[in-house]
């Protein structure tokens, strides 16, 4: 049995094998995305919403032109409603507008090298030969910088309310090699240095100290609390069958309704249709029919005038009965 175990083990030693993995990187470098994002975080984390907490507000965001202006817009809203703001979706239905804008959101980097760099020697006519770069020590060193302002308004009035002020902020990020060894990491979008991807050993994590340290950081969990009395409830919905229709002439108009069931009696002398046609839509409330103020309903056609005893239909609608008096 031990014979066959060194056959196979001595087997597997001639043979020979080989394997591959695809690789591919994004247009934009992760690093470059961290430089910026964490730039951001910092400028927006750093504004002071303050004032405008329970305030009914809305972000205008039509001169923000930056690269990752998207990512800006999330983190302001995100920064507002954790400052107490009331995010409403127009300019109409809000207080205060708050604009905002870019001064600079982008990267930068610079080289050192400490060697020999990499020359091109002619050997002979239209013919060169190229010289590797040789460093003793080599570093690069980038910086992404984000310079973000906002400023409140009352929407009525135009008045300034609250404005955070404009300055630039950083985040960095170094690689250095060291006679052929690298690349050594450090900068503020790593927890400390690393070496070639990986946290170096007996190496004390890095931190930055905020420029303001709000109740809620944007980088941390939190839960919040629901405000009812800060919810605007919006009124109903007016249907096409609840908007007040005009009184039309003729009996071929529409009928309208009145508030309360009866009115005043007509005055004397009121004129009126003729003997058995219909009479038109008596409109003008408040006015010299003595009808209440609000809508009125057309009248059924008059009766014919009926001739009493001791006197005439001179009175026009004085002799109409009351029950025709009472509105519908």
């Amino acid at each position: 049995m031990r014979l066959f175990y060194l056959s196979v083990a001595a087997l597997a030693s001639l043979v020979l094998g080989c394997g591959t993995t695809k690789w591919s990187d994004t247009a934009r470098t992760a690093t470059e995305q961290l430089l910026l994002s964490t730039a951001i975080d910092r400028a927006v984390g750093a504004m002071d919403f303050a004032p405008l907490t329970d305030k009914f507000v809305y972000l205008d965001v039509q001169y923000l032109d930056c690269e990752d202006n998207k990512y800006v817009v999330s983190t302001l809203r995100q920064h507002m409603l954790a400052e107490g703001c009331v995010l409403m979706p127009d300019p109409a239905s809000a207080d205060y507008v708050v604009e905002v804008r870019s001064g600079a959101v982008g990267t930068d980097h610079h080289d050192v090298l400490v060697g020999v760099p990499a020359i091109s020697v002619p050997t002979g006519v239209g013919s060169s030969t190229g010289i590797p770069e040789i460093p003793f020590a080599k570093s690069t060193a980038q910086k992404g910088i984000a310079k973000i302002a906002c400023f409140a308004y009352n929407r009525e009035t135009g008045q300034a309310v609250w404005q955070s002020g404009a300055y630039p902020v950083v985040s960095t990020a170094k690689d250095s090699w060291f006679l052929g060894t690298g690349p050594f990491q450090r900068g503020t979008i790593y927890d400390g240095t690393h070496f070639a991807g990986s946290r170096f050993m007996f190496m004390r994590k890095q931190g930055v100290a905020p420029l303001r340290t709000p109740d809620t950081p944007l980088t941390t969990q939190a839960v919040f609390p629901h405000r009812p009395a800060l919810v605007r409830k919006r009124p109903p919905a007016t249907g096409s069958n609840d908007a007040p229709k005009s009184a039309g002439g003729g009996s071929g108009g529409p009928q309208q309704t009145v508030s309360g069931s009866s009115g005043p009696s007509l005055p004397t002398g009121t004129s009126t249709a003729g003997t058995g046609s219909s009479s038109g839509n008596l409109s003008g409330a408040g006015t010299s029919t003595g009808l209440p103020a609000g809508q009125v309903v057309r009248l059924p056609a008059l009766p014919a005038p009926q001739s009493t005893s001791g006197g005439s239909n001179s009175g026009g609608l004085s002799l109409i009965p009351d029950s025709w008096l009472k509105l519908k």
